[in-house]
């Protein structure tokens, strides 16, 4: 739902192949509130989006630069999302996918606002997305919210029956990107002529193929499992990196799911029969924003 998985959607093209950051999923860190050493925005204009985007519509884009920060047509929860879970500590991309946003009125779902805001001077665009605009939603939208941890429904991975499948990782054919460490920043000063480590999700006839140079299980999780209807915890106790191939059918996210041999291998399925490793339900920390107070945005 829109209400607990809106984010802030950015696309890079980078040399390590598809780094969709709807697939890229780094660990979560939660904002402390804003303090009086973070910089804030000079000037700001919150405004409601005029573009009809339909009853499907989605948006959230923008043309962003250190010296201005533009977010078009985005909905209130995804700019609470990207604050406070994507960009919380001003620096680290982090995984919306799996931290909820608890409470508040109807609107912050579908209500859309443009945001133009300068800053007194030069800023990160995570800084300015984490939080300074923590601030500005507190200020603009009243808003205040506080962090709770809870157990939840999370899927392990463990070793499979028979022991895992996995192929060490060839230190020096390739330079790992360490994604539970994940910056705009780390991704923007790649050195030129690298060969960093591929880690790539593609379709190919209805199967999706996953390959991976390099990475951790605790990277697997993020990347690949990201998109389960619950967080999946590495609790192997595998420690290294490997290169990954996997190949599945998408959709079948549930332990129950089947396929048949002509039209492939549920993930689970897969996992067993190719890495060797399988999911088991079981309960987990969740994270959780909770909204406790939210107004409509005072006028500009």
């Amino acid at each position: 739902m829109e209400n607990k998985n809106t984010a802030l959607t950015l696309l890079f093209g980078t040399a390590v192949g598809l780094l969709v950051l709807n697939v890229v999923y780094a660990r979560v860190l939660l904002a402390q509130p804003a303090s009086p050493t973070i910089p804030k925005f000079e000037v700001a204009s919150i405004k409601p989006c005029k573009a009809d985007l339909g009853p499907n519509g989605r948006s959230g884009g923008g043309n962003s630069s250190p010296g201005r920060l533009n977010v078009q047509c985005q909905t209130v929860i995804g700019l609470i999302q990207a604050a406070y879970v994507i960009f919380a500590d001003g620096h680290t991309i982090s995984s919306p996918m799996h931290v909820q946003i608890s409470g508040g009125p109807d609107w912050i779902s579908s209500d859309r606002y443009d945001v133009n805001a300068k800053p007194d001077s030069p800023q990160s665009e995570e800084m300015m997305n984490g939080p300074m605009m923590q601030a500005l939603l507190e200020d603009r939208f009243k808003l205040k919210i506080h962090r709770e941890r809870r157990e939840v429904p999370v899927y392990a991975l463990t070793v499979a029956k028979g022991g895992p499948k996995l192929k060490p990782f060839k230190d020096g054919s390739c330079t790992p990107i360490d994604f539970t460490k994940l910056t705009m920043s780390a991704l923007e000063s790649r050195a030129p002529g690298v060969n960093y480590c591929r880690n790539v999700a593609r379709r190919a006839g209805g199967i999706e193929i996953y390959d991976a140079q390099g990475t951790s299980l605790d990277e697997l999780c993020i990347l690949q499992f990201g998109r389960m209807d619950r967080p999946v915890i590495n609790r192997s106790g595998i420690a290294g990196r490997f290169d990954i191939h996997l190949e599945f059918l998408p959709g079948a996210t549930e332990p129950d799911s089947t396929a048949s041999e002509l039209a492939g291998a549920s993930i689970f399925e897969a996992l067993q029969q190719q890495l060797g490793l399988k999911l088991d339900p079981a309960r987990g920390p969740g994270e959780f924003v909770v909204i406790d107070h939210i107004e409509k945005p005072s006028g500009n």
